[in-house]
């Protein structure tokens, strides 16, 4: 009995304590993925991930390739972690793994001997497989750890392949598709592929075929690449989507092997249309106000296009400036035609061998909107009287005998009314120009380039390294063009930093246009024959012969051509002339002859109504005005270059070149301008003196009508003997003239055609002697 008691006793202690000692450990069946105390823990390996699951992986006999990393998770999605895993392959002829998952696409070498380590050397599957008679098979490799196995991810074994081209697909057919695609549309990339079969080019997959196989089926996943993927973007399953206008090249890669596979194009602006926010194409613009252009596009399959980067072009960009984004300032008062222009590289680009492949790789201009600011603008105005040298490489500058010219050039401010004080540069020029942004006066000479700053009439800059004639500014002043005659070089100079590119020639005139990606030249090859010269960041520098020398370039309004003056009037186009040669390739002209009038032009200018070329031709010692009626914009479609009939091919423009001819009241030894006004068909004559007599100054105005315009003479104050360089006031208010006989320059009231006042530059020669102003530039000033 006391042995029971005893044991109730201690039954009675332990249950307690027990119970105490369960309530403070945790549930064991917390540590299970489950649950429920058993399977997998929560620390296990519960899925492995091995990529690309979605691709596979392409191989060529023999080649190896680690296999990527698996990533083990838990139940819970966590990291797992693994420290080593195994490899399998469900074919270990076609493909093996090494231990650590270097895969082969055949055999790995095991016990070789001679030292040689296992898993080093591939050996191409024996017997090269055969599917439906195509040396091409697959396999599946999996990756295995704590007794989970991965995804399997399927292994393509074929040869190597040598080439690939590029099919192109709807989405959701097998229809092979040409031409172009509209912004944000897809297509499906697709390829044939081929391979050397004992030297010979061997097709080993392509679609649609009933011979061999898809390449999806025989080699996998290509990879795809857009060489420019502001025109298309491809994913990694080949669906290419259209970006912006124009033509790249696409890539295709597999197996470590790549190729060009093709081309594509997303269809360019078939027409770009501009108004003012009131839906008219004219309008007046207060000055200092802003007014943002209404741009409206639609490409070659009637769909609108967004985000293209055009060119706002302006006729008189100093007064009236036109932006990125159509954005119009009125900085003084003027007139000016607004144009935007699609223009490669920027907009609708192509590589030089496809520039025409489904219309892309060419310019396409909008219609022009007229903008008008009222009112009147003071002037700076630069006189110069560079030197003429007598070399004959050299253009002789206007009224001047070669041991002509100044060392000074003079500044007038014409809000005070004041002649400036001659400054003296460092050598004699033989040319000036100021550049379209009115910043920067360039000076050529046969010892250096000299910088003026317009601000300060100051020397900002001198560099021997390019000596020579200046020829042009770039409306952007970020690269002027200089000639050295000498060394017949072109210099295109970047005043900034001082670099600069030559290319061989002679030229006399140059005029880049107003988007100063285009630059034209007159002259001469180095063998001296008759040569255009045209520099385009697209296509570089290219020739083209002309039928007769030419002192003189007039770029159409819109800049679609260039008018070039010689016994032949003759006009390059942008619009290309696109020929496929045997090969299969294309060969391109990228700036074709486009017009050729019979008549002759020593001087050249066009109207900013985009209507008229004028030119001035010298038959003995009698002048003749040629008036050649031409619309650039209407000999367009729609301001893109013409078509086949098919509309899938460009053609060059033609241009229209009626013309009528009147003679002007006046003799010449030679012509020197013909300056076309800002906002007005007004254009004046100047010109070099036969014998002696007080002159007067031709002006002509043409008429819309394709008719004869007016002709007239503007009787000069004193005895001047002939009116040597004129330029007009960017307010269109104002022609200034310099003239012989007298060395002064009148002001001319361009609405009354009077002379109302004159002036002497007091421009002196090397021995002291007055000497004429042969350069006359100008900006506006703001009256306030």
């Amino acid at each position: 009995m006391q042995r029971l008691l005893t044991l109730v006793f201690v039954l009675g202690l332990a249950v307690p304590a027990g119970i105490s000692i369960s309530g403070c450990t945790r549930n064991p069946a917390g540590n299970y993925c489950n649950g429920a105390g058993y399977g997998l823990k929560l620390t296990d390996v519960a899925s492995i991930d091995l990529e690309p699951r979605t691709t596979g992986i392409s191989l060529a006999f023999g080649q190896t390739q680690q296999i990527a990393s698996p990533t083990a998770k838990t139940c819970k999605g966590t990291s797992a972690t693994v420290t080593s895993y195994a490899y399998g392959t469900s074919n270990n002829q076609l493909v093996d793994l090494s231990p650590t998952g270097n895969i082969c696409a055949g055999t790995w070498n095991r016990r070789s001997g001679g030292g040689i380590p296992d898993y080093t050397i591939c050996n191409k599957p024996s017997p090269v497989p055969s599917t439906n008679g195509q040396p091409y098979a697959n396999a599946f490799v999996t990756a295995t750890a704590q007794g989970i196995s991965s995804n399997q991810v399927e292994i393509f074994v074929h040869p190597q392949v040598t080439s690939v081209s590029l099919v192109l697909e709807s989405l959701g057919t097998t229809t092979p598709f040409t031409g172009c695609l509209s912004q944000t549309q897809t297509a499906q990339l697709d390829a044939e592929a081929f391979y050397s079969n004992n030297g010979t080019q061997t097709l080993l997959c392509s679609p649609n075929s009933t011979a061999v196989p898809s390449c999806s089926q025989a080699i996998g996943n290509l990879a795809y690449a857009s060489q420019n993927s502001s025109i298309a973007t491809i994913d990694q399953f080949g669906v290419i989507t259209a970006v912006l206008p124009g033509t790249t090249y696409i890539t295709a890669s597999v197996a470590g092997s790549g190729s060009s596979a093709g081309y594509f194009s997303t269809c360019p602006p078939a027409s770009i249309s501009v108004t003012l926010n009131n839906g008219q194409t004219s309008g007046t613009v207060t000055q200092g106000v802003t007014q943002n252009l209404v741009t409206n596009i639609v490409d070659t399959k009637g769909n609108t296009i967004q985000g293209l980067t055009l060119d706002y072009q302006s006729t008189n960009p100093i007064n009236i400036s036109a932006g990125s984004g159509g954005s119009i300032t009125a900085n003084f008062a003027g007139q000016a035609d607004i144009y935007a222009v699609c223009q490669p590289t920027t907009c609708n680009p192509a590589p030089i061998d496809k520039i025409g492949v489904n219309l892309t790789g060419a310019a396409i201009t909008s219609n022009p909107v007229t903008i008008t600011t009222p009112g009147l603008a003071s002037s700076f105005i630069w006189m110069a009287s560079p030197v003429s040298p007598s070399n004959p490489g050299l253009p002789m500058l206007p009224g001047l005998a070669p041991s002509a010219g100044s060392q000074y050039f003079v500044p007038v401010q014409l809000i005070t009314g004041s002649v400036g004080s001659p400054v003296k540069m460092p050598y004699v020029p033989n040319t000036m120009v100021l550049d379209k942004t009115g910043t920067s006066l360039y000076f050529g000479s046969s010892h250096e380039l000299m910088i003026y700053s317009t601000s300060s009439n100051s020397l900002s800059k001198e560099d021997p390294n390019v000596p020579g004639v200046v020829l042009a500014a770039a409306p952007d002043n970020q690269t002027i063009l200089i000639n050295d005659p000498l060394r017949k070089l072109f210099y295109l100079y970047k005043p900034a930093s001082g670099s600069f590119t030559t290319f061989a020639g002679v030229g006399t005139a140059a005029q880049w246009t107003p988007d100063a990606k285009t630059l034209y030249v007159v002259g001469s090859d180095p063998s001296g024959a008759p040569t255009l010269f045209v520099n385009n960041i697209n296509t570089g520098w290219t020739t083209y012969p002309l039928p007769s020398a030419s002192s003189s370039v007039a770029i159409t309004i819109p800049s679609v051509a260039a008018f070039l003056s010689g016994q032949t009037t003759v006009a390059h186009a942008w619009c290309p002339q696109v020929t496929p040669n045997s090969s299969g390739s294309t060969l391109v002209e990228a700036y074709p002859l486009a017009a050729m009038a019979n008549a002759q032009t020593d001087v050249l200018a066009a109207t900013t109504d985009g209507a008229h070329i004028l030119g001035v031709g010298l038959n003995g010692t009698t002048p003749e005005l040629t008036d050649i009626n031409v619309n650039v914009f209407s000999s367009l479609k729609n301001g893109a270059c013409p078509t086949d009939t098919a509309g899938d091919t460009i053609l060059p423009v033609t241009l229209p070149t009626p013309f009528v001819q009147t003679p002007l009241p006046f003799q010449a030894s030679q012509l020197d301008q013909i300056v076309a006004a800002l906002g007005s068909n007004l254009a004046f004559v100047t010109y070099a003196a036969n014998g002696t007599g007080t002159a007067t100054l031709p002006y002509y105005q043409p008429t819309a009508s394709g008719s004869v315009g007016t002709v007239g003479q503007v009787t000069l104050t004193g005895t001047p003997t002939a009116p040597v360089a004129g330029a007009f006031s960017l307010d269109n208010t104002t022609f200034f003239v310099s003239t012989s006989g007298d060395n002064q320059v009148h002001y001319i009231d361009v609405k009354s055609l009077t002379d109302t006042q004159q002036i002497k530059p007091g421009l002196v020669d090397a021995n002291g002697n007055l000497v004429p102003a042969t350069v006359i530039v100008a900006k506006p000033r703001a009256t306030t």
